[in-house]
């Protein structure tokens, strides 16, 4: 079984990464096709990363909007498969091969489906849905990405989603798959557990103290950036002992200059890092003490979701600290605090030094983190993948 990765993400998007270290690791003949339409820095042609082929194909005309857009028209048009066939020929990759076109944004399904229907007939489709896509409205009325799905619904063998309870609504959106459920949990052997525990140990009046938050920080989006700010502001002004890690792209132009102002103030006590390597993100999160997700509560994408970042949190004894609608909250209530889009800033801010000057209460929900962890590992659920494969190619579904 051959099993093609299409995807538009960053290349060091972390669901991919596990996707297809998983499939490498387990013998899978894996590669990745990347289309890039962001990194300018980015070099076209065979890549390697994760121990996996890959080959880069760049879309880089015009600049912002313009791109996107371009890109989008892109993937509609013939062009698009005359230059996928050559990335499967220097890869090596069969057509005639029974194999798997496993995608992960929906602007590459178009693709899948002329691929099949031109020379990979014994090929089928696999598509994993990140996002809760309907609910993704442009103009108010429409969503994108549904209009790319329903131009390859057809051709879709098989649906993955990041949580359980999309699987019913998902299901009908594409009554031809077979639909699973390969939620973000954390790669538990990612990380290094006894320099966790040791830092749940050190916790003490008087230690220091870290907090982190790597991702997007597009206020014009979802993410409430201007929180995380007043929350980190205080917390400095609050306690000697505590230092904010920041780092992500994605800045609009408001957010950028507020985050050098405040690094500006604090004299190193807040760190704005840019753009962060996973292996770095890592490390940040393992010495980390809390950590935030914080969606603003007048974003119209506020929908039941299944972060990676809570899962790392929990596998980092990482105190998750968040404003959205997650799964498993009712879990995760005991070694974290959750906030609904009612809670007013005040509130979640004091919550927040209530927690960093308790430090007795502070290592228990760190403890409780660490131990709850336990219950979603990315190694208990990857297995579905390949069982979903199999059930492709043998036509069961």
């Amino acid at each position: 079984m051959d099993v093609i990765v299409l995807d538009a993400h960053p290349v060091e998007d972390v669901r991919i990464a596990r996707h297809i270290t998983y499939l490498s690791d387990r013998g899978v003949n894996v590669c990745r096709i990347h289309y890039n339409y962001t990194d300018e820095s980015a070099k076209p042609g065979i890549f390697s990363r994760n121990n996996v082929r890959g080959f880069r194909i760049n879309h880089l005309p015009l600049r912002g909007k313009a791109r996107t857009l371009s890109f989008m028209g892109y993937c509609l048009r013939p062009k698009i498969l005359a230059g996928c066939r050559r990335a499967l020929e220097a890869l090596d990759i069969d057509p005639g091969r029974p194999s798997v076109l496993h995608v992960h944004d929906p602007l590459l399904l178009p693709l899948a489906a002329m691929l099949v229907r031109n020379g990979m007939r014994n090929s089928r489709v696999v598509y994993d849905r990140h996002e809760v896509y309907e609910e993704w409205l442009h103009f108010g009325r429409i969503s994108i990405p549904v209009f790319y799905e329903d131009r390859a619904k057809r051709w879709i063998s098989g649906t993955v989603v990041v949580s359980e309870r999309h699987l019913d609504a998902v299901g009908k959106l594409f009554p031809g798959a077979r639909v699973i459920a390969v939620p973000n949990y954390a790669a538990s052997a990612a990380y290094d557990p006894d320099a966790i525990d040791a830092k749940i140990r050190r916790v003490e009046p008087g230690a220091q103290m870290h907090a982190v938050y790597i991702g997007s920080l597009n206020n014009l989006a979802d993410r409430d950036v201007d929180l995380l700010l007043e929350i980190a502001d205080a917390a400095i002004r609050s306690f000697e002992n505590v230092t904010f890690f920041v780092g992500g792209t994605s800045l609009d132009n408001d957010s950028r200059v507020k985050l050098d102002d405040l690094a500006g103030k604090h004299n190193g006590r807040f760190r704005f890092l840019g753009y962060v390597p996973w292996e770095k993100t890592v490390e940040l999160t393992e010495k980390a003490h809390v950590g935030f997700l914080l969606v603003r509560p007048d974003a119209k994408y506020w929908v039941k979701t299944s972060p990676n970042k809570i899962f790392e949190y929990l596998a980092c004894g990482t105190v998750p600290i968040v404003r959205a609608d997650v799964d498993h909250a009712e879990q995760l209530k005991d070694c974290s605090l959750l906030f609904d889009r009612s809670d007013e800033n005040e509130v979640i801010i004091k919550a927040v030094l209530d927690l960093l000057g308790n430090p007795e209460d502070l290592a228990r929900h760190m403890r409780a983190a660490r131990e709850l962890s336990a219950a979603y590992t990315w190694e208990s659920v990857a297995c579905r993948y390949i069982e979903l494969y199999t059930a492709v190619l043998d036509g069961k579904c």
